[in-house]
């Protein structure tokens, strides 16, 4: 059940992508999820790190839509692609599984209280709820190689969500030009998983 849901959720290896500069022509995302080819996010997760990297964009139609592989060590756990649309950044599939229909991580533009319903599936697994941008400049303070680090960031928050079968609340902080800064999910049964920030290189 764990692992059905680390899927479903897509990140670090564990539960989320990040992502990260250079937006898609003609969208925006107003820097709070840039893309950028060879961009790489470095994520302190427990004790452990992982790197979350844009490796590919491909042309679909008139979207453009990026590859990030999240890696443990120096093996690709996982991958994910995202899309910038207009109306919002949205996740379209996790490995060879599609999202369906597409799952609308960040509204845009973003707007404090703007609210959205999920209701999407991959493979056999569903993701339910409804996400709320509950603050517009939450202020976070995380640790880098030199440091701390304080962003202001978009809080995102999705309570109660069904995802994979399982109660499950989900926070995000999106900060511009960074993207994903932070993010915590806590699962029905009290496990929680806590993914922040340590660095970021952006891609050449």
């Amino acid at each position: 059940m764990l692992r059905a849901i680390r899927l479903v959720l897509s990140a670090a290896a564990v539960l989320v992508g990040g992502a990260l500069l250079a937006q898609p022509k003609g969208t925006s995302a107003d820097g709070y999820f840039p893309l950028k080819l060879k961009s790489k996010w470095t994520y302190k997760v427990g004790d452990n790190f992982v790197d979350v990297t844009v490796v590919k964009m491909d042309k679909v139609g008139a979207e453009e839509h990026y590859q990030l592989d999240t890696i443990v060590g120096k093996d690709p756990k996982t991958s994910e692609t995202v899309v910038v649309r207009p109306d919002g950044v949205y996740r379209l599939r996790v490995k060879e599984d599609k999202l369906d229909p597409p799952l609308k991580v960040l509204a845009l533009p973003v707007k404090k209280d703007a609210s959205w319903d999920i209701n999407s599936k991959l493979g056999a697994q569903t993701i339910k709820g409804t996400l709320k941008v509950k603050s517009d400049k939450e202020k976070v303070k995380l640790k880098g190689p030199n440091g701390d680090v304080e962003y202001d960031t978009v809080f995102v928050e999705g309570e109660n969500m069904d995802i994979a079968g399982a109660k499950t609340t989900m926070r995000i902080w999106f900060a511009k030009d960074r993207g994903i800064v932070k993010e915590e999910v806590n699962i029905q049964g009290g496990e929680k998983v806590l993914l922040e920030l340590f660095k970021y290189e952006e891609g050449k």
